[in-house]
C-alpha cells in the first residue's frame, strides 16, 4: 500500500470549542464528509471510543472500524480507521481574530484494489483534492456564525 497525504484549512467564523465540538460528535461526520456512507456502533464519547464505518471510494465501498485518538476541547481531535482504508485523521483548532482557524490532516494508505487500476493516479488526485475541498467547505457553511 501506498501512504499518501491530504492537508487543508479554513477559517471558521464560531468558536474552537465549538468547532471541535461539532467534529468530535461522530453523528455529525457523514453532514460534512462527503465520502463517508455511514457510522453505527458508536461506542464511547471521548479517547478510545469506536465506531464502525463505510466509505465509498471511487465507486467501491469501503468498511472497517475507528478510534479516536486524541481529543482536547477547543484544539484538537484524531481518530485513526482500519479495515478497508487505514488512514488517520487530525483536526487543530486554534483562536484566530473572532473565529477558529482550522486545520485538517489526513493520512491514508489505498488499498491495492484501488491501485491496481490502470489510470487509476489522476482520478485519485483528483478525488483526493475534491474530498478536501468538499470537506473544508461543508464545515465551514455548517459551523459559520
Amino acid at each position: 500500500m501506498a501512504t499518501q497525504s491530504a492537508e487543508a484549512e479554513v477559517q471558521i467564523n464560531n468558536s474552537p470549542q465549538a468547532v471541535i465540538d461539532y467534529i468530535a460528535n461522530i453523528e455529525n461526520r457523514p453532514s460534512y464528509l462527503p465520502s463517508l456512507k455511514s457510522v453505527s456502533n458508536i461506542e464511547g464519547e471521548s479517547v478510545g471510543s469506536s465506531w464502525t464505518w463505510c466509505w465509498s471510494l471511487l465507486g467501491i465501498d469501503f468498511e472497517g472500524t475507528a478510534t479516536c485518538t486524541q481529543y482536547e476541547a477547543g484544539q484538537s481531535y484524531a481518530f485513526k480507521t482500519e479495515g478497508g482504508i487505514e488512514s488517520t485523521f487530525t483536526y487543530q483548532a486554534e483562536a484566530d481574530g473572532e473565529g477558529t482557524k482550522l486545520t485538517i490532516r489526513v493520512d491514508f494508505e489505498l488499498p491495492e484494489s484501488i491501485l491496481s487500476q490502470v489510470g487509476v493516479d489522476g482520478l485519485l488526485a483528483a478525488a483526493k483534492q475534491k474530498e478536501v475541498a468538499a470537506v473544508v467547505e461543508n464545515l465551514k457553511t455548517i459551523l459559520d456564525q
